[in-house]
């Protein structure tokens, strides 16, 4: 008896260490049910609904409840900043019955970057913290950072928005300023040729180790920096000079607190708008910044947003600077409760190995073969890509063409009963099948729509 006992408890153990192997089976613990970043309506009712995807938003629809990476592509007019946008709202407005359920609200960033000056625009992501007028939606606080030479000028820029936005000079603490964040700022490793000074800094940096402090580099450096060449010494000074224009230099006890940049709800926008401020010291600004965020304890989910990153990212700097970053942080995206929206008009700037690991692909119009045969080479398509250009091109203005392998939808699987043949619905994911969708009204201000010479 109690050898059948045994055997009946063993069998019931074995079965619930397979209950997992039925791939038609799912229930709302079901691991694809629970990461899955995009979903038809249809599929969320059928996967269980809120018991399996308490926090869900409309776009067509994203599951923000869970890490994803995705990259929004299509030329200036097309939606691509409105699906942006949309998305940003999904992740950071209260719970709102039109567009979803968020029981937790993520906290955001958003790294931008154009020309600067006075006739800069205002990035399109700060619109998502002013409501529409009687609306009655409540928008996530929205907080601007730019650079402290251009601060009264991008005030200015973002004065349209009234008080739905503070804009603060970026400043770096000391204790911010890590070796690692020295080394962003001079750009070590975006080069192929190192200045031989940059040796001098490598060997500070060995020395001081975890005894690293910004004042105790900078004591070294003066010292040894005297048997520099005035080539070095100027090559030098330039790197350090922009570093210490995003410098704190308040007494420690009256600098701000690091983690009050990034909160639960918020929107942080790094704006680095600024004539004199090019590409590549954005991108070392960008990498700083990013770093601080991935730290920051925020007690809920984060997710980072590129936007217009042809601007600023390049397809040559794989191994180092932002570029990098961002790779680490899409492989870790599940460790690091990370989303990572990457924005751009012009894909082919975004390094073949991103579009490799993005697990979404919203493609809106565009016009350039070579924009597509650079996507097609790294996305999962299971339809001929002549015929997959031309429908991008016939695109209207706030369609895209979905790509989400991992995403789920209802598709007609045939089964075959004996005299006559039935097609049932199932849940399943999408794999390699284009999903054409139109992104959703937004519950913000739109501050991108196109401007016309006569209303109608």
């Amino acid at each position: 008896m109690s050898s059948k006992l045994a055997s009946q408890t063993t069998r019931q153990g074995e079965k619930r260490l397979l209950s997992h192997a039925r791939l038609d089976d799912r229930d709302s613990k079901d691991h694809e049910l629970k990461t899955a970043p995009i979903m038809t309506r249809e599929a969320y009712i059928s996967a269980g609904g809120r018991a399996s995807l308490p926090q869900r938003g409309l776009l067509g629809s994203v599951v923000e409840n869970a890490p994803l990476s995705a990259l929004v592509c299509g030329v200036q007019g097309s939606g691509k900043s409105h699906t942006v946008s949309v998305i940003l709202e999904n992740m950071l407005l209260p719970s709102s019955p039109n567009i979803g359920t968020v029981v937790k609200p993520l906290s955001g960033l958003v790294l931008h970057f154009s020309e600067g000056g006075p006739y800069s625009q205002p990035c399109e992501a700060a619109w998502v913290g002013k409501p529409v007028a009687g609306s009655g939606v409540e928008t996530p606080p929205v907080r601007v950072f730019v650079s402290k030479s251009s601060l009264k000028t991008m005030q200015e820029v973002y004065a349209p928005l009234g008080d739905a936005v503070t804009v603060e000079p970026l400043l770096f603490s000391q204790e911010e300023l890590d070796a690692q964040a020295f080394l962003s700022m001079m750009a070590v490793g975006q080069s192929d040729n190192v200045p031989l000074y940059m040796q001098t800094v490598l060997s500070i940096l060995r020395d001081l180790g975890e005894k690293y402090t910004y004042q105790g580099f900078k004591d070294e450096l003066h010292e040894r920096k005297k048997k520099f060449n005035p080539a070095q010494l100027a090559g030098l000074e330039q790197r350090t000079a922009l570093l210490e224009a995003f410098l704190d230099k308040r007494p420690l006890g009256e600098q701000r607190a690091a983690p009050s940049r990034f909160a639960a709800g918020q929107l942080t926008i790094i704006d680095l708008s600024d004539p004199f401020i090019d590409p590549t010291s954005a991108c070392g600004l960008f990498e700083i910044i990013t770093r601080l965020f991935v730290r920051a304890r925020v007690d809920t989910g984060k997710v980072l947003v590129v936007d217009e990153a042809h601007k600023y990212l390049s397809p040559n700097r794989v191994t180092s600077g932002l570029t990098k970053e961002l790779l680490s942080l899409i492989r870790q995206q599940r460790h690091q409760a990370m989303r990572i929206v990457i924005s751009t008009q012009e894909p082919t700037v975004v390094p073949a190995v991103l579009l490799d690991l993005c697990s979404v692909a919203l493609l809106h119009r565009f016009s350039s073969p070579a924009w597509w045969e650079h996507i097609a080479k790294h996305v999962s398509a299971d339809i001929e890509s002549k015929e997959a250009f031309d429908k991008v091109v016939n695109l209207q203005t706030g369609q895209a063409i979905l790509l989400a392998p991992s995403g789920l939808g209802m598709a007609k699987e045939s089964t075959v009963k004996v005299g006559a043949r039935s097609a049932a619905r199932t849940l399943g994911q999408f794999g390699r099948k284009c999903v054409l969708i139109k992104t959703r009204l937004r519950v913000t201000m739109d501050g991108g729509a196109s401007v016309l010479v006569v209303s109608t």
